[in-house]
């Protein structure tokens, strides 16, 4: 009967501890380092200078991508509830195309979001990724979550962010 109690007890112990997620494969834990150059074009940013303490979402996208554009402007419309989530939106487009984006959905205005380019392709060599919009989500401490792929929306990526 003991032994009994004491499986049931280890099993109710591990169930209640929180399990890692798979990384898929040539992702590392930790968010990774690299460029983005800004809409100024002289500056470049790199990831590592992102702080901890607050959600990341890095947002491969294309400007003339219409799934890019309703989760953008569905994030603009809903910036009270994401005002702690920093988001890096990255493109390969040219930055005339950049600009126009950035005007359109009045993005220099949200203190959260950082648009730039992708000089270095880093998403398609890193991520592997098959297109956009192609999001990596990292928690508070910077480490990996999940990778969305394709259209969503913000109630999906709160459910990614909050578990």
């Amino acid at each position: 009967m003991r032994s009994f109690l004491l499986v049931i007890a280890l099993a109710g112990i591990i169930s209640c501890t929180k399990h890692s997620r798979a990384l898929p494969p040539g992702i590392d834990r930790d968010l990774p380092s690299f460029n983005i150059q800004l809409l100024d074009t002289t500056v470049k940013f790199n990831t590592a200078k992102i702080p901890k303490g607050q959600p990341v979402v890095l947002f491969f996208f294309g400007p003339d991508c219409p799934y890019c554009q309703a989760f953008t402007r569905e994030i603009t419309q809903r910036m009270s509830e994401l005002k702690n989530v920093r988001f890096y939106m990255a493109t390969m487009a040219d930055f005339k195309e950049i600009h126009f984006y950035d005007t359109l959905f009045k993005l220099d205005k949200y203190k959260n979001i950082t648009i730039g380019k992708d000089v270095s392709g880093f998403f398609f060599t890193y991520y592997k990724a098959p297109g956009f919009p192609y999001l990596a989500i990292y928690d508070k401490k910077k480490e990996f979550k999940q990778i969305v792929i394709g259209g969503v929306g913000v109630d999906s990526l709160k459910k990614v962010i909050n578990s």
